[in-house]
């Protein structure tokens, strides 16, 4: 079943009664649902789509500058190439979602479940991603610089080749990942779990690991330089050499 394209007026008139709900705690208008339609055509910067139904919505390539997503459900909706830059996705449904080659640059994605995101490649640099679940992502070749993810979890995501630059990570969950072919450099990841994760042929360079969890990490083949893992936990002294 296809999506369906919905013209401009249409779109206009659903956006003004959901404003119109969520001014009046839902006493007038009507909450949104856009659930399956095609809104690649439109240029959305500003919209307000807080708390909408956008099950499985096509977005791909839209200008979503500002946009506000907050508890909206966006599961397996298709945001390729999509410009978030500033977006909001507060407590947001992102689950399943395609986010490959999107710019999410400033964009905010605390507390949102991103669980099996499609997030290839995707420009990650400035963005907020507090306490999000990030379960079995796919983040190959994704560019993080000054990206946020304290406390948030990864668990079974794959980094591989991603760039991840002044990024922090403190208290995150990175357990059975793949981070293999990447490339660390001046990042924190303080009391942070990679146990049994992939750090193969990675490059490491002045970032730290303090106090994280190491144990059954794979660092084989990999290029660590200036990295503090004071307090680190591995599997036993010699990985723990072999790390160093």
């Amino acid at each position: 079943m296809g999506r369906r394209k919905m013209e401009k007026d249409e779109l206009t008139i659903t956006l003004e009664n959901h404003l119109k709900w969520l001014e009046s705690s839902g006493t007038q208008g009507e909450k949104a649902d856009l659930r399956d339609c095609d809104l690649s055509r439109h240029n959305l910067q500003q919209a307000n789509f807080e708390k909408a139904n956008l099950e499985g919505v096509d977005l791909h390539g839209t200008n979503l500058r500002t946009a506000s997503f907050k508890g909206a459900n966006l599961k397996a909706a298709n945001m390729a190439k999509a410009d978030l830059q500033w977006t909001i996705f507060l407590d947001a449904d992102l689950s399943d979602i395609n986010l490959e080659r999107a710019s999410l640059h400033y964009a905010n994605l605390s507390r949102s479940d991103l669980s099996r995101a499609r997030m290839k490649n995707v420009f990650l640099h400035n963005a907020y991603f507090l306490e999000a679940m990030l379960q079995s992502a796919d983040l190959r070749g994704a560019s993080f610089r000054f990206t946020e993810m304290n406390s948030a979890n990864l668990n079974g995501a794959i980094l591989s080749g991603a760039v991840i630059a002044a990024t922090e990570m403190i208290g995150a969950d990175v357990s059975d990942s793949d981070l293999s072919n990447t490339e660390i450099t001046m990042s924190n990841f303080e009391n942070a779990t990679f146990r049994n994760s992939k750090f193969s042929h990675a490059h490491l360079l002045k970032s730290s690991f303090q106090k994280a969890d190491l144990r059954g990490t794979d660092f084989n083949g990999s290029k660590v330089e200036s990295v503090d893992f004071a307090g680190a936990l591995f599997l036993n002294e010699e990985r723990k050499i072999q790390a160093i």
